[in-house]
This record gives structure tokens, C-alpha cells and sequence, in this order.
């Protein structure tokens, strides 16, 4: 159940109320922290876009029109149509050939001529631009760089829009990846721009967004796309909204990313602490109080930005007035986040070490930086998941007949998981969130799988660097045992005959099959030229 996350007072008097629901994940997948329903399944709207954004820059077009990092930055944007994003939006253009009427959404004013910016401390200096066109809707960007994609893949900027088309194919299964959410779970709508807008579990969406702090186990060229298009927001925090926005001053922090979405969407990732949040407000209003509720969840997490929490706390202002302009209440955040306290004494290292008879030599042991810590539980996986799959004689092996590598085989996690064809995948259920806040205190049994060596009766009697490394181990585990739907720039596809809306690939050879107890997923190589065109002839 959805909780109170702002008051509106009118004088002493709490007037109104907004109920919400927050979930804050790790990129390994464990519930960090939360507030009232993160199993809510919500639409992500624009927060989506800096998914959306990556099929795009997987397929190199950023290099081959040779876009700016603003140029970039605005694909991700819910811009306000102000004078500096027209220039940029109009560069694109110039750079790609493409055009204005190609967009399917109509002509609006600019954001930043609304209502909405008036509510913002510094929202006098904007500078919006008269009239009405599609380059002043807040979706401009994302739109050319889905025609910029569908141009590449079909020929054609029409279409786009289609939700089985080749674009959005692939932003599924970009989503589908980051969320670890099997793509026949993710409901489809209509954005306000016309596009397909998708709907997942809170928990999951900040998955997604943890992936993007921390893309760790990815292949490659998608996880350099991801950190690529994380640095350009990081330099171009105005082109997201507009300048002294939230997510102006949050993005101007190289450690953060933030992306609104409408009707009460707010989500986060922390790269630092390798963390994903997703803000639900229940009645979708969010705009003027976005500030004050990142402000209060940063200060929960004890983040050490203090002069960016100050900052957003009056980005907006809160003040109720009547029409008279006197002042006669305020809004305020007010909702705590139940964090579990592990969390805090892995980050600061407050937890008192307790005895241990385990050896010392299978525990392992944990340097003290996170970078250590990663390089431990990676050896660790290494030793007990490869080799119990070393022998699978269905490998990711170099196609004998092309000479050519599947795609996946750029990353090592992807490989294993392939691998697995035919196993019977690990329950995921320890990643199930905490549904009561008392029974945040309670231990939890561990579970290793029977090929454990360890056989612990309470996790919670070990120090804390080796719960930490042997809760990472369980949740790559976990992940390992997901439906994993692995995007390609060319050359694979996954696709799922029994629920996907994809049609079969005629001729094409099954390079492997991906099972789980929901349903089987087959990888298709399609290289060449008959394929291809097979292909297209049924599409």
C-alpha cells in the first residue's frame, strides 16, 4: 500500500495529502530500501529514455552523424523548448537530414512558457521560444533518434512508432536486459507523444536504473553505450528539462542521474553506491515537488552532497498563496524510507566483526574498496558457477561456418548464461522485497544451491564483508537463472514463441535456447543476405 510521501498544509492544518510508493535497488538486484508498494506495476513514461536512447548508440549513429554529447544528451531529454534546445534540435537535423513533419506528435508551446515554470525559484531567466512546433515538445529528442534508428534498420523514418517495429523491438529488449523482466511481462501503452510507453513493477524499473549506475556484468559495447550517454547528461544537465530544474542540479553531480517522468515518475541512479530509485506519486502530481522528496530520500541514504540537497529543497517553491499573493501555508516531504541497516554497515563499516569458524581460506576475505570487493565475489562466481558449466558441451563456440562470434560472447556473464541451455533455472525468490517493515530485523536462511560448500545456520553471525560477498554471490546467481533478453546492434535476436509478438525467422539457425520455468527463449543468427531479406519480406 502506497504511503504518504507530501503534506500540503494550510496554516497549522494538513489540507491535503500525496500518497506514493519509492523502491531503491542494487545493480546485483537486492532491495535496498522502500516505502509503501514497490511491487505496484507502474509506467515508466519518460524516465524510460535514457533506455530508449541506447539501441541508437549501440548502433554507433551518434558517431556515424557525428553528434555532439549535447546532441546526445537531448535524444534523453523531456526538454522545455527553450531557445539553447531549438539549437540543438535543429543541429540534428542539419546532421542527420531528418525532419520536423516526420514527427508523428503535433506542434505545442514550449514547457518552459507553462505554468509550471513559474513554480520554479529561478524560472524567470528561462528563455522559452514563441508559438508552437514539434521541436518545442518535451519528446522532440527521442523521437529523432528512434527515426535516426529506423532510417538505419529499415530504410524509412515511418513506422517508428509501431510497437513492432524494429526500433522497438529493441528498446523492449534493452528494457527487458537492464530490468531483468522477461519481455512478455511488460505491459505496452500509448505515451503522450504517440510512442510506446512501458509498464513494469516499481522494483524492477529500479533494476533498470541500477544497471545504468552500475553496468558490471554487461557485454562490452553496450555497457560503454551506457556509461557514454551517462557522461553526456553529467555535462549537459540542462538539456534533460532546462536550467534550475531538479534534475538540472542533480545531473550536475558525475555521480548521479536523473530522469523525470510524467504523471509522477521520478527515477535515480547513484553510481557511487551502485543503486537504482524509482518515485511513484499515486495521483501523478510530482512537478513542483520533486525537489523536496529527492531531497529527503538523499539525506536517508546519508549521501554526502549536502549543498545539492539544500539546493533542491528550494528549487521550487513549496509556499501556498491565496488570491490575495499572501502566503497561507506550505508543502513539505514527510515519509521515511525503510532502509535495511546492513546497508549502512557495509557502506560505513559500522558493523563490529563477530567470531567465525569457518575457514578463513573459504570464506574469503574482502579489501575494504569497492573495487576489491567486486574483483572477490567475481573470482568467487568464477570458481563456483563456470566450473560446474565447464563442461556443457553446447558452448558459445566461434560459428564454424561464418568464422564469426555471436554477439554475446563479448561478455563473460553472457556466455555463462547461454551456456546454461536446458538447466533449469535458480528461483529468484530471495530477491522478493521485504513486504513488512518488521521483517526487516529477522535473519534470513541461505540458500547456495547444492553445489554450496558452505552450510551456514544464521548469515547474520558472520561479519560483514563476507554477508556482503555471499548475498553478491546468491544474486548473481539469482540473475544468472532470469530471462535474460540480450539486445544486438545487427546481428542476434532472442525471441520467445510462446508469448513475443515476433514473428519466426525464416532459415535461420538457432545458435542457442535460454530456459527457465516460464517459458523458452531461442537465440537466432541471422547473417546473411537471404535471411535478411526473408526477414523483411514478412515483416
Amino acid at each position: 500500500m502506497a504511503e504518504i510521501l507530501v503534506k500540503e498544509y494550510r496554516g497549522d492544518v494538513v489540507e491535503n495529502v500525496h500518497y506514493g510508493s519509492i523502491a531503491i535497488v542494487s545493480s546485483t538486484g537486492e532491495t535496498i530500501a522502500y516505502t509503501g508498494d514497490i511491487e505496484r506495476q507502474t509506467y515508466m513514461r519518460s524516465a524510460s529514455k535514457p533506455i530508449q536512447v541506447l539501441p541508437t548508440l549501440l548502433a554507433g549513429l551518434h558517431k556515424k552523424y557525428n553528434l555532439s554529447e549535447e546532441e546526445v544528451t537531448i535524444c534523453n531529454s523531456s526538454h522545455w523548448g527553450s531557445n539553447h534546445h531549438i539549437y540543438v534540435l535543429q543541429s540534428i537535423m542539419e546532421k542527420t537530414g531528418l525532419k520536423e513533419e516526420d514527427m508523428i506528435m503535433n506542434p505545442t508551446i514550449s514547457t518552459s512558457a507553462t505554468p509550471l515554470a513559474d513554480k520554479l525559484a529561478l524560472g524567470s531567466k528561462l528563455n522559452p521560444v514563441e508559438g508552437k512546433s514539434r521541436l518545442q515538445h518535451c519528446c522532440s529528442g527521442k523521437h529523432l533518434s528512434l527515426m535516426m534508428l529506423q532510417r538505419e534498420l529499415t530504410g524509412k523514418v515511418t513506422g517508428y512508432q509501431l510497437p513492432d517495429s524494429p526500433v522497438q523491438k529493441q528498446i523492449i529488449s534493452f528494457l527487458s536486459m537492464l530490468s531483468q523482466t522477461p519481455t512478455y511481462r511488460i505491459s505496452l501503452g500509448i505515451d503522450g507523444c504517440g510512442v510506446p510507453v512501458f509498464a513494469l513493477p516499481m522494483r524492477n524499473i529500479a533494476l533498470a536504473y541500477a544497471k545504468l549506475a552500475d553496468p558490471f556484468n554487461l557485454p562490452d559495447d553496450i555497457r560503454e553505450a551506457i556509461t557514454y550517454n551517462f557522461d553526456c547528461i553529467n555535462k549537459n544537465p540542462e538539456k534533460i528539462n532546462d536550467y534550475f530544474t531538479p534534475s538540472y542540479y542533480v545531473n550536475k553531480n558525475p555521480d548521479l542521474l536523473m530522469k523525470d517522468g510524467s504523471r509522477g515518475v521520478i527515477c535515480m541512479a547513484i553510481r557511487s553506491r551502485k543503486l537504482g530509485i524509482v518515485i511513484k506519486l499515486e495521483d501523478g502530481w510530482s512537478d513542483e515537488y520533486q525537489g523536496i522528496i529527492v531531497a529527503r530520500i538523499l539525506e536517508q541514504l546519508q549521501y554526502d552532497d549536502k549543498e545539492l540537497i539544500e539546493q533542491l529543497k528550494k528549487t521550487y517553491n513549496t509556499k501556498i498563496y491565496n488570491d490575495c499573493k499572501d502566503e497561507v501555508g506550505h508543502a513539505e516531504a514527510d515519509f521515511d524510507i525503510h532502509i535495511e541497516q546492513s546497508y549502512f554497515d557495509e557502506l560505513f563499516g559500522n558493523a563490529e566483526p563477530e567470531e567465525d569458524d569457518s575457514d578463513e581460506s573459504d570464506a574469503g576475505t574482502a579489501d575494504e574498496s569497492a573495487d576489491s570487493k567486486d574483483s572477490d565475489i567475481d573470482s568467487s562466481i568464477e570458481y563456483e558457477d563456470m566450473e560446474e558449466l565447464e563442461d556443457d558441451e553446447d558452448t558459445n563456440e566461434t560459428d564454424k561456418s561464418s568464422g564469426q562470434k555471436s554477439s554475446f560472447e563479448s561478455s563473460d556473464f553472457i556466455s555463462t548464461l547461454l551456456n546454461m541451455r536446458g538447466k533449469k533455472a535458480r528461483s529468484n525468490s530471495e530477491h522478493k522485497p521485504v513486504t513488512d517493515h518488521n521483517d526487516m530485523d529477522e535473519p534470513e536462511d541461505i540458500d547456495e544451491g547444492p553445489e554450496a560448500d558452505e552450510d551456514m545456520e544464521d548469515e547474520e553471525q558472520l561479519p560483514a564483508e563476507e554477508r556482503a560477498r555471499r548475498r553478491a554471490i546468491r544474486d548473481r546467481r539469482s540473475i544468472l537463472g532470469q530471462n535474460v533478453v540480450l539486445p544486438s546492434s545487427n546481428q542476434t535476436f532472442i525471441q520467445n514463441p510462446m508469448t513475443d509478438p515476433m514473428r519466426p525467422v525464416k532459415s535461420a539457425k538457432v545458435i542457442s535456447t535460454i530456459q527457465n520455468n516460464d517459458a523458452e527463449f531461442e537465440v537466432f543468427d541471422k547473417k546473411d543476405k537471404k535471411d535478411n531479406e526473408d526477414n523483411k519480406e514478412q515483416e
